[in-house]
């Protein structure tokens, strides 16, 4: 799926949050620029808030999972680890699935 960053709206909608992969976001990180890289970390995160506020909660944990995979593999900022276990474990707490238990596993793992 080709990920897009829109200024004038800033979230993805539902459709867009299930249909994309991590391997979407891998390409999309290795695409673009240093600001669209950051810009798709904070597209993620007001969608999720956006989700959470409506309590589409399944949606919610979409993004969270998403934006757990993006720090931990292919943003890796400082303390990856650990940021990455807050967003997953949000993401369990509202829409338990197996793919979001196997990261949490590989997350614990560390970088």
């Amino acid at each position: 799926m080709e990920i897009n960053i829109d200024f004038e709206h800033p979230y993805f909608d539902e459709e867009a949050v299930f249909g994309l992969m991590p391997s979407d976001l891998d390409r999309f990180y290795a695409d673009e620029s240093e600001r669209n890289r950051l810009n798709l970390f904070f597209v993620l995160e007001a969608s999720l808030h956006r989700f959470q506020r409506e309590n589409r909660l399944k949606a919610a944990a979409r993004c969270a999972f998403l934006m757990a995979y993006y720090l931990f593999i292919p943003l890796t900022p400082t303390a990856s680890s650990e940021l990455a276990a807050f967003y997953i474990d949000r993401a369990i707490e509202w829409d338990e699935t197996p793919e979001y238990c196997q990261w949490k596993e590989r997350i614990e793992q560390g970088n």
